[in-house]
């Protein structure tokens, strides 16, 4: 969908339809604008987001501006210039999906494209809805905890930055050498990650409610050691798992429970970076009367593990190079609705531990 605001400069070339179909593919909202918005390209996400149609682009040429607040159109007009300054931005501003109905507030995280001789051709921008920021305050310090929305989606929009100036690349370039849209790697690997940013941060705001059900913790290990198995190997990492007395049927919500074990499993190979060991420790107990799983997960490194005790359950920490996203952090969450805890420890320089507790049914 295109935005015609007065002029006709092309933003896109005989490949228009792979660009578009490459920007549907990014599940949050985001648009690609010439430096002079003269057109614009929003993707399936941002016309849902912003109430976008295509009569509406038809007989109103303003319609972006329109949009927007009136008391905010300095705010929104102030961080343009700075983008055609060649700076990355990111604001808040009120804009109206339909005309006569509420206003919505969003973040506007945008970066400036430049050409070899350092002028700006175009502006990639994404969008995300922060009206529930805006008005929730929470009422003490474990709430806050929990539900701290600016920190998560101030984290996550910083950490979109980089991925939507390698997507504006890919585009450009796609657009340039005709190259078809499965040949463009890096634009698909920008996607997945913050598709998958995308996905943690629907989960962790809006988690499913439990789904029960029966299983033997020794089998649920043994397949996910199975199904993460290549992958270890390739990366030169030994892992066991090994079981404390005996295991019987677990009732628990073993999806969410199996989504935990990969998260912290991923990122403890992360952590290995240069192969090493990786042991998975198990066994259910009676503790007051209640029954307790409790899993060790320890990871041993031949060099430093590149990580802190205190950072561990920070959101989109980087770890060896590579972002975590909300991984670790999804993950106490999923087990605090279980009642059950993660917990890290680094033992020494070359060795850490997560030990993870969870009362069973």
């Amino acid at each position: 969908m295109v935005e015609n605001l007065g002029s006709h400069i092309p933003l896109v070339s005989k490949n228009e339809s792979s660009a578009q179909i490459a920007l549907d593919l990014i599940p949050c909202a985001v648009a690609v604008r010439t430096a002079d918005g003269a057109v614009s390209v929003f993707n399936h996400a941002a016309r849902e987001l912003l109430g976008l149609e295509a009569r509406d682009l038809e007989r109103d040429s303003s319609l972006w501006i329109d949009r927007i607040h009136p008391q905010d159109r300095n705010l929104f007009r102030a961080a343009w210039k700075k983008l055609l300054a060649g700076e990355s931005t990111s604001c808040d501003y009120r804009v109206s999906p339909n005309r006569g109905e509420k206003d919505i507030w969003i973040r506007d995280v945008s970066v400036s494209r430049q050409n070899a001789s350092g002028q700006v051709e175009s502006v990639t921008s994404a969008y995300v809805d922060v009206s529930d920021l805006r008005s929730h305050r929470p009422k003490n310090q474990e709430e806050r905890r929990l539900a701290n929305t600016g920190e998560i989606i101030d984290s996550m929009v910083h950490g979109i930055k980089n991925d939507l100036q390698i997507i504006n690349s890919g585009l450009d370039l796609m657009w340039l050498t005709g190259n078809r849209l499965s040949e463009c790697q890096p634009l698909f690997e920008g996607v997945e990650r913050i598709n998958r940013s995308i996905q943690e941060l629907r989960e962790f705001f809006s988690p499913a409610a439990p789904q029960l059900s029966r299983a033997n913790p020794k089998v649920i290990l043994e397949e996910l050691v199975h199904q993460m198995g290549t992958k270890l190997n390739q990366q030169k990492i030994q892992l066991r798992v090994r079981c404390r007395g005996p295991m019987s049927l677990v009732r628990l919500d073993w999806n969410k429970f199996r989504s935990v074990l990969a998260q912290v499993i991923e990122f403890s190979r992360l952590l290995l970076p240069q192969g090493g060991d990786l042991e998975i420790k198990t066994e259910i107990q009676e503790i007051g009367g209640k029954r307790q799983m409790e899993l060790q997960i320890s990871c041993a490194s031949a060099t430093s593990l590149a990580v802190e005790e205190n950072d561990i359950f920070r959101p989109f920490l980087k770890v060896n190079g590579r972002q975590v996203g909300l991984g670790i952090v999804l993950a106490r969450q999923i087990l605090c609705l279980q009642n059950g805890d993660i917990s890290f420890q680094k033992k020494n320089r070359k060795r850490g531990l997560f030990t993870i507790s969870l009362e069973v049914h």
